[in-house]
């Protein structure tokens, strides 16, 4: 599991969180006192630096920032007043801290860690001391110890929060943190080779996390006892409670995270119930037949590498009969283009295949009153959908079964294009009517709106529209026409399209081409423009992108290529399919890479398709 961690907003104005209990204070005062405790907070940063990473050139930069904090500090404080002596002795705590810190793994009890968590807060106090200094209210004595008090507990919640998320860091430096404490005394972490990756993953699967976010939320729940008897609405009081929930959510990922790889271990277990995969035995160049063998094996295990698994839960509004969804539609016809391909070079047999997995994905229809297909059909708050459209339908047409577009995909077709096409000529990626929803759609139609985002996505516009071209170019002209005018006012000055869905910036590139392609004598400037990109961006190594996407992007310029036909692209080619023979893996197959993008930091992946498309570039 991975995390994306930034400091919290709140160090910007810590002063403030603590205004409501204190208002008689100007908000004049707030905001220096808020400016000199961000000039200290980001010190304690490069302070962290010099002693963590031995950068010692932030040294200077560290005094520099103390010294801003405490020119304004003395504009408010006179020497002499007692704030200073509470200054004083926040300094002392923290180096304290520091030092007790480094001696917790001779004493790793919760105790010392605790009193750890507290001290290295230390400088957070000061903006409760320096409200209580300069409030003129007598009275708010117990109001003071009351918010050090909640301080404290919320900084030993913020601590084993931070401690979670810090797991690999932490012990690559090898810094004393709790999580990774507690997981040593379940784990022998030599068995493992000490490998942090393996043991940030277990700390996950094994429970051990659950426990440290129970753990932080309770610590939390004493913060916000303490200042029960205070007035009830305030920044500080929004903080904790903010903070409770994002612990949830993260916890609620992790739960999730979880749960997807059990649901994947049971669907490797279960056997499927037929073997239909064609036989491919006639193929005798190895990588092929080693890649078809690595396929075959997935689709034995009920294509589980191939399938997407997703964690959509009730936190973030889902409502659904299960959390924990699974689909291979959209990948397996995909999959099955490229297979297609390859049967064709091989004159493999791939009829009754062919015949299953189109009733496959027939049974995966929406039963709604538009059909088609959503990319995961348990789930109800994601709608139909014309990249799957535009797949499905490929697939119904290359395998000469058009009667099937007849008969599963005419009513989207005219949705999309009547309802949804744009005065630009996109056509929004996602299939409902423009009035009259259901409540199933209107609630689709938010989810749109709040998660997934509307309107049209260029590389699933030219997907679809590729679809419709191989269907009928005649009866869609117009809005053939049309899209591809709105897909070549994307096409980015370099020559390579950016795509919403996908990873890369070569999958998008090569879907367009391949729609601008089916009218050969036509886009002479926008196909020089991908041929002059391509030439800029292959690396030494014949290989094409960053490392992330290697396999996959090499693979998609090869397609490009392929349509392109220039004679100056072949030597390129040829040392973009030899990056591919030599990056295969022993068992056949390719490394999985980032590829479709449904959410933020949850990329999908398959060995299985990224296998699949570098056998077609090498065909």
């Amino acid at each position: 599991m991975s995390h994306k961690k930034k400091s919290p907003e709140f160090y910007e104005y810590y002063p403030k969180l603590f205004h409501d209990y204190f208002p008689d204070i100007d908000k004049v005062t707030i905001d220096l006192l808020s400016k000199a405790g961000f000039y200290f907070y980001q010190s304690i940063l490069q302070l962290d630096a010099v002693i963590d990473n031995q950068e010692n050139h932030r040294i200077f930069n560290v005094l520099d920032l103390q010294e801003n904090a405490i020119k304004i500090l003395s504009t408010i404080y006179e020497d002499g007043n007692n704030f200073w002596n509470l200054w004083e002795t926040r300094k002392r705590e923290f180096r304290k801290a520091i030092s007790l810190e480094k001696n917790l793994w001779n004493n790793p009890s919760e105790e010392n860690y605790n009193k750890v968590a507290d001290m290295k807060s230390a400088f957070g106090k000061v903006a409760i001391d320096s409200l209580f200094i300069f409030s003129e209210n007598s009275n708010n004595s117990e109001i003071y110890n009351l918010l050090l008090e909640s301080h404290k507990y919320f900084s030993i919640g913020f601590q084993l929060y931070d401690d979670i998320i810090d797991f690999t860091e932490d012990f690559n430096k090898k810094q004393f943190n709790w999580a990774v404490y507690e997981l040593s005394k379940t784990l022998d972490f030599s068995k493992y080779k000490y490998d942090v990756n393996i043991l940030n993953k277990l700390f996950y699967i094994d429970g051990t996390s659950v426990i440290l976010f129970e753990k932080s939320i309770y610590y939390l729940e004493k913060a916000k006892k303490v200042i029960e008897k205070l007035p009830p609405d305030s920044l500080w009081l929004d903080t904790i409670c903010d903070f409770e929930k994002t612990i949830l959510q993260t916890k609620d990922s992790v739960n999730g995270y979880v749960k997807t790889i059990e649901e994947k271990a049971n669907t490797k277990r279960k056997l499927i119930q037929e073997d239909y995969f064609f036989d491919f035995n006639k193929v005798t160049i190895d990588f092929f037949f080693k890649g078809l063998q690595f396929i075959k094996s997935d689709f034995l295990q009920n294509y589980v590498d191939l399938k997407h698994f997703m964690y959509l839960g009730g936190m973030e509004g889902f409502e659904n009969e299960i959390d924990i969804h699974s689909s291979d539609t959209f990948q397996r016809a995909l999959l099955n283009d490229c297979l297609l391909e390859i049967a064709h070079s091989f004159n493999l047999n791939l009829q009754v295949f062919i015949e299953k997995e189109n009733q496959y994905i027939e049974g995966r229809q929406n039963k709604d009153n538009i059909g088609a297909w959503s990319y995961f059909p348990t789930v109800q708050e994601i709608a139909a959908d014309i990249d799957d459209l535009g797949q499905i339908m490929q697939q119904f047409i290359k395998t000469g079964n058009g009667k099937l577009v007849d008969k599963y995909c005419i009513k989207a077709i005219s949705i999309a294009v009547s309802e949804r096409t744009q005065p630009s000529g996109g056509i929004e990626t996602w299939i409902l009517p423009k009035v009259n929803l259901t409540e199933k759609q209107k609630k689709q139609d938010l989810f749109n709106s709040t998660k997934w985002g509307k309107g049209a996505d260029v590389e699933v516009v030219a997907n679809f529209v590729y679809a419709l071209t191989l269907l009928d170019s005649e009866k869609y002209k117009s809005t053939i026409e049309k899209a591809i005018k709105y897909i070549i006012s994307e096409q980015k000055e370099q020559g390579y399209w950016e795509s919403r869905w996908y990873y890369g910036k070569l999958y998008g590139t090569y879907v367009c081409l391949r729609l601008l392609n089916e009218f050969p004598t036509q886009y002479g400037a926008v196909k020089q423009k991908i041929k002059d990109f391509l030439i800029g961006f292959q690396n030494a190594d014949g290989s094409f992108d960053e490392n992330q996407y290697k396999n996959l992007s090499t693979s998609f310029a090869i397609f490009c290529m392929n349509l392109l036909e220039f004679p100056e692209l072949e030597k390129m080619k040829n040392s973009a399919q030899q990056f591919l023979i030599e990056h295969q893996h022993e068992n056949g197959s390719w490394k999985a890479e980032n590829f479709i993008k449904p959410k933020a930091h949850e990329p999908y992946k398959s060995k299985t398709l990224t296998t699949a498309y570098a056998l077609k570039a090498l065909l």
